[in-house]
């Protein structure tokens, strides 16, 4: 089963990641804790990485950090003040999105979800595609 790790600082916007990137077929576990997510991503790479660091948190940094560090190559969603910074696990991709507004947030959220499929149906190839070199 593909898994998503979520982390965020603030329990409404877990919650609200969480029911927004449920799907059948898709683990996702969310976590508030920037040393509990790393664990996680080391005992089972997931299929991404979403870590919402809209709100000012020291371990936001330095999770990103270490995470780009132990696993170059793991997708990554980084939703920051207007804008989300997608990472596919070979090149980064920013798109502005307006922020503080109900209209703003809706936006976020709909970018969120497309950018949530596009890696995962990226993942989905990977793992059906040989290696090069190997058929």
């Amino acid at each position: 089963m593909r898994r998503i790790v979520i982390l965020s600082p603030h329990r409404p916007s877990r919650e609200l990641l969480s029911r927004l990137l449920s799907e059948p077929g898709l683990s996702v576990a969310a976590m508030s804790d920037a040393d509990e997510a790393l664990d996680s991503i080391a005992e089972e790479e997931p299929a991404l990485v979403v870590v919402d660091a809209r709100r000012p948190d020291e371990d936001h940094p330095l999770l990103l950090g270490l995470l780009k560090r132990r696993h170059p190559r793991q997708p990554l969603i980084t939703l920051v003040p207007g804008r989300l910074r997608v990472f596919d696990g070979s090149e980064e991709r920013v798109r502005d999105v307006r922020d503080g507004s109900a209209e703003g947030l809706h936006l976020l959220l709909s970018e969120l979800q497309r950018a949530t499929r596009d890696l995962l149906a990226q993942h989905l190839l990977r793992m059906l595609r040989p290696p090069t070199g190997e058929a």
